[in-house]
């Protein structure tokens, strides 16, 4: 990962863009699908021995690793405002984006059909009374499925370019904390991707650059019990603020110069210090000389 960003955004920034909502809703969803993972094995394929299956088969299957730009993270509740997001930011810029709901499928069906094996305990007695699942049985496996949705999001986070989180109501809440305001949020699947976000490896951008130039849901959020409810305190400081104004003069720029990578845009924005040291006069003449005359921020 390069850098990320926390954006604040509703669905009215759509109002002032050439397409409706819904078209950049549909739009996002095509995108994101042409990614998508379709596990059509048994998962008796996946058996080893006896009640024991290849997790990292499993799990390579069911969360692929896929090329992308950028990594949305957001709650459960947004998904539709962070598809029309992708589609946005996919058809403006043909910037490839990722939300692992959209293209891994919910992890809640995988732990339906595990459940359905090794934890139901009529699988075997032709019971016509329903299915009773073992508890011990369940939690355990919970605990690999998580673990390997984590390992996955973890590895996509790495190797995106950037982070966007969809900072909304229903993602990131405020809390007064002895009159220090504190960002907490209710998702441990948002809390795992933002503090991964903190503490991954950040690269050198010119590892997302082409030899040019060198010669960015969501887990499916576990189904709360409203009798349990947890917080998890977040921070946003190693995160550049941009709201949709932001975005609105990103996408008036793109139209106006034609940058290589409109990522960069925003980066030389926020003077972001790799990239206000990168030499992109000298990039711009390799460019022009190759017959591309693309022009880097000002």
């Amino acid at each position: 990962m390069f850098t990320g960003f926390n954006l604040t955004i509703d669905n009215s920034f759509f109002d002032r863009m050439p397409k409706s909502f819904n078209d950049y809703k549909i739009i996002g969803e095509n995108h994101l699908s042409e990614n998508k993972a379709h596990c059509e094995k048994q998962l008796e394929e996946y058996i080893v021995k006896e009640n024991t299956i290849d997790g990292t088969a499993l799990q390579n299957d069911w969360f692929p690793q896929i090329k992308t730009d950028i990594f949305i993270s957001h709650s459960h509740i947004d998904e539709d405002l962070a598809s029309a997001l992708a589609g946005w930011i996919n058809d403006t810029f043909n910037i490839n984006c990722f939300i692992d709901s959209a293209v891994w499928g919910y992890s809640g069906k995988l732990l339906e059909k595990l459940n359905d094996i090794y934890s139901n305990k009529r699988k075997d007695s032709h019971s016509s009374y329903g299915v009773v699942y073992d508890h011990e049985s369940c939690n355990k496996v919970s605990q690999h499925v998580n673990m390997m949705l984590c390992v996955a999001l973890q590895r996509m986070i790495d190797k995106s370019e950037a982070i966007f989180l969809l900072n909304t109501h229903n993602s990131v809440d405020i809390f007064d904390n002895l009159n220090k305001c504190v960002n907490r949020t209710y998702s441990p699947w948002i809390y795992s991707e933002i503090l991964c976000s903190e503490i991954v490896r950040k690269k050198s951008l010119l590892e997302y650059r082409d030899n040019v130039i060198q010669t960015i849901e969501f887990a499916q959020e576990s189904v709360q019990n409203r009798a349990f409810q947890a917080t998890y305190e977040i921070s946003l400081e190693h995160l550049n603020y941009i709201t949709s104004d932001i975005l609105l003069n990103w996408d008036n720029t793109y139209k106006r110069i034609k940058y290589k990578y409109p990522l960069d845009i925003l980066y030389k924005w926020l003077n972001i210090k790799e990239v206000a040291n990168l030499n992109f006069e000298n990039n711009r003449k390799i460019l022009i000389e190759n017959g591309e005359n693309y022009i880097y921020g000002r």
